[in-house]
């Protein structure tokens, strides 16, 4: 067994120290005042977190977006007048798209796909990482920061 103040791996005795009660070691004892000795008991150590990882398929604009917009555009011949009446939006929403000051949504980038004849999207796959809960299980600092994050 473990003291709960140092951490030593030895006999401990049940302390009352500062109100409360800490199994400690016979050094960490003299902090306070031993009730009794703790019966010696094998304990199974608690199971870690098992961290299971998923892979999602996410789809993204891809990047310079903005400039495959405005190179299709100029080879077709169009003006972002055109196009953006084409597009059924405004001509200075298509003018931030194209400087990449907007990105377009999934939808729209679909629109502009299929009136462009390009590819906008792409599929990326993430990385999750889910821990499993179980009763018995150890939440660390680092499981509560990925908890956090969410």
């Amino acid at each position: 067994m473990q003291c709960d103040i140092c951490g030593k791996e030895t006999q401990l005795y049940l302390t009352e120290i500062e109100a409360s009660n800490l199994s400690v070691c016979s050094d960490c004892s003299k902090f306070g005042k031993v009730l009794r000795k703790l019966v010696s008991e094998k304990r199974e150590k608690p199971k870690q977190n098992v961290i299971k990882q998923e892979e999602e398929s996410v789809e993204e604009v891809v990047e310079n977006y903005g400039s495959i917009i405005k190179n299709k555009r100029e080879k077709l011949g169009l003006t972002q007048k055109e196009l953006a009446t084409k597009l059924a939006e405004k001509e200075s929403l298509l003018q931030k798209i194209e400087t990449e000051s907007f990105e377009p949504s999934i939808a729209l980038a679909r629109k502009i796909e299929r009136i462009l004849g390009l590819k906008l999207i792409e599929e990326v796959k993430e990385e999750q990482i889910n821990p499993i809960k179980d009763k018995n299980a150890v939440l660390t600092i680092g499981d509560l920061i990925n908890i956090k994050k969410r």
